[in-house]
């Protein structure tokens, strides 16, 4: 990486990672003026994503599906814009999501009794199902992670 003036940026500046240490693993240089805690929560929330994308691929599922039919089954006929606040997820990507899994008979659209404008999502007795098969693959991957001391 290169300053305005030309020069190079040394990895101190750029807070990129130093090689890896064979004894110790991959270094990386502190930066004071970064929250650790902050960061040590964002990776730890991308560790337990990947392995639960790993867990949920085996089933067939993405994790932004998983979290999809879960919302549903606590906000039973959610508006898309409810389910994209409980999901953190963008309009274009849920609207994917959420289309995949009507294909796939897991989720149903229905119009609104009281405002036709307004279409909701329900969980089917299929999702409900599926789900239940992903939280235990889910909850025994953890197990497996994380064995509580007898």
């Amino acid at each position: 990486m290169r300053t305005a003036a030309g020069a190079r940026r040394t990895s101190t500046e750029t807070g990129t990672a130093l090689p890896a240490d064979a004894r110790t693993g991959p270094r990386t240089i502190p930066r004071p003026d970064r929250p650790a805690d902050l960061r040590d929560s964002v990776l730890a929330g991308r560790r337990a994503a990947r392995r639960a994308a790993d867990v949920l691929a085996h089933a067939g599922c993405t994790v932004d599906e998983w979290l999809v039919l879960d919302a549903l089954r606590g906000l039973p006929g959610s508006m898309m814009s409810e389910l994209r606040a409980a999901t953190v997820t963008d309009k274009a990507t849920l609207g994917r999501r959420v289309d995949a899994l009507v294909t796939r008979a897991l989720v149903y659209r229905e119009v609104d009794a009281f405002d036709r404008r307004v279409v909701r999502v329900h969980l089917s007795s299929r999702g409900r199902d599926v789900l239940s098969g992903l939280d235990a693959r889910l909850a025994q991957h953890e197990q497996a992670d994380h064995p509580r001391d007898q």
